[in-house]
């Protein structure tokens, strides 16, 4: 068996030994850079350790599972030789040599599945890095501007008055209104994201319309909106429809409108620049025992819904099961209302007395207004390409078997064209629902008391930002992660099983 010529060999040494030479001198620098300056901190001499004592013993140990392997180190591959057995004599060869035959395992250095591995390690290393880095950087500078670290401060009084917000008082503690802030974000995403969804699926279905009026309005609608700024879009609900529109300001020398029921002094609307206010049910005392009967009304539901299905299935009859559920359902929640003598009863809006206030009903302010229907409309135009895509990319097979079974445009998109559609469209959808979620805190353009606007008051106050910060991504983080879990739960729903 054929030797390697004494240069390759000394040269695959001299690599190896470069390496280690290389590894130590960065790890004892590492180390004795921190010694010198003084470090104290736990993590960073943990950190230095780990380049002193284990990156050279895990660069040694790869080196001698290499040689065993396969006889190769790392030294010897950039100098083209390996190591062989003859018998039990080990003999320096040369790796390209045709008489000496391939190692059946690849070294560590080229195996593609430690490379995947370490790839994966080293990019957790470097966040976590980096992490640590900037997390390192924001204590000190804390400390150098003898800032707070601890959250302390959401137990102390915020100070301003929040708008809308019933029941809460400038001395109540700043968690208080952050946790008012949360709920104002919340209702502004759910609304936002039912009207994004009912006005982008008519939307998205008008564009794929037959009458050319239709199609072409639906295209000007997205064509126009989806490519203006949501800050833009929001600013101009803000001011041009409510600050500076034609609704009638809210005191007693210009009331606001106020509609009527014929033959009755019961409002059902009131309307002005700051304040909109609709009816709403007031609770009375048995309340609980009728929401308890609604639960129990939904289970019976169920119930006939899957009576029905088993029905369908086993005699070949139409189910009707949305129908007979929901009949059933109405039925038995209106019996409960009638024996309960009414748990809920209707609340007019008024004007107060003084005429600055509604009195009862349900009002809301201009800055939701504008978040949620500029926010909506919005989002719409993006669900309404989204839909159309969609429907587009159903095989136009599918459409053609359903006009063959003589089903009705309408029963055609209901039974079978949005169903599959929705298996492409909710994906998308879910991401759109995320931007419109964090679009919400925009809201502050409009002086809508969303969580950024109650935080931003309150690190204008001097209470301490980064914390504050922090609780904000932490909010949002949640937000969409409970919509993004409910959405895929119901993706999940739609796929096809296999069998």
């Amino acid at each position: 068996m054929p030797s390697a010529p004494k240069p390759r060999m000394l040269l695959g040494l001299l690599i190896d030994l470069l390496l280690l030479a290389v590894v130590g001198v960065v790890s004892v620098w590492q180390l004795g850079l921190r010694l010198l300056d003084g470090y104290s901190d736990i993590a960073e001499l943990l950190l230095a350790w780990v380049f002193t004592a284990v990156l050279p013993a895990a660069v040694v140990t790869i080196m001698v599972i290499d040689a065993v392997r396969v006889g190769q180190t790392p030294g010897q591959a950039a100098a083209g030789i390996r190591t062989v057995h003859d018998g039990d004599r080990p003999r320096v060869v040369l790796a390209n040599d045709p008489r000496v035959p391939e190692p059946g395992t690849p070294a560590l250095w080229r195996d593609v599945r430690i490379l995947r591995l370490l790839g994966q390690a080293l990019a957790v290393l470097v966040v976590v890095a980096l992490i640590r880095w900037m997390f390192h950087n924001l204590i000190v500078k804390m400390d150098e501007l003898g800032l707070p670290k601890d959250f302390d401060f959401l137990d102390a009084p915020y100070g301003v008055a929040l708008r809308d917000a019933q029941g809460f008082n400038v001395r109540d503690p700043v968690w208080k209104a952050l946790l008012i802030g949360l709920q104002n974000t919340v209702v502004a995403s759910v609304v936002g994201i039912l009207i994004a969804t009912v006005i982008g699926l008519f939307v998205g279905i008008a564009r794929l319309s037959s009458n050319w009026l239709v199609a072409r309005g639906a295209g000007l609608y997205v064509e126009t909106l989806r490519n203006i700024p949501p800050l833009v879009v929001i600013v101009f609900f803000g001011f041009a429809l409510f600050t500076y529109g034609p609704f009638p300001q809210f005191n007693p020398s210009n009331p606001p409108w106020q509609g009527t029921f014929f033959g009755s002094d019961s409002n059902w609307i009131i309307v002005s620049k700051d304040r909109w206010a609709i009816p709403s049910l007031a609770s009375e005392s048995n309340v609980g025992s009728f929401w308890l009967l609604v639960a129990l009304a939904a289970l019976i539901a169920a119930a006939v819904w899957v009576s029905r299905t088993q029905r369908n299935e086993t005699t070949g009859e139409p189910h009707h099961r949305v129908l007979w559920s929901l009949g059933v359902f109405a039925v038995i929640v209106a019996a409960c209302f009638v024996v309960l003598g009414g748990p809920y009863s209707w609340s007019w809006p008024a004007v107060s007395e003084n005429g600055r206030r509604v009195v009862g009903g349900f009002s809301t302010n201009s800055g939701y207004m504008a978040l949620t229907l500029a926010l909506g409309l919005y989002t719409a135009s993006f669900i309404a390409e989204i839909i159309r895509g969609s429907i587009l990319a159903v095989p136009k097979g599918q459409a053609e078997a359903a006009i063959a079974v003589a089903l009705k445009p309408g029963q055609r998109y209901r039974h079978v064209v949005l169903p599959q559609a929705m298996r492409i469209a909710i994906p998308p959808y879910i991401s759109e629902c995320a931007n419109l979620i964090k679009n919400t805190s925009l809201g502050i353009l409009v002086a809508y008391p969303d969580l950024v606007l109650v935080a931003v008051t309150a690190w204008g106050i001097n209470f301490p930002a980064p914390q504050l910060i922090f609780i904000l991504m932490i909010a949002y983080l949640l937000i969409n992660l409970i919509v993004s879990g409910l959405l895929n739960l119901y993706n999940r729903s739609l796929q096809l099983k296999e069998r």
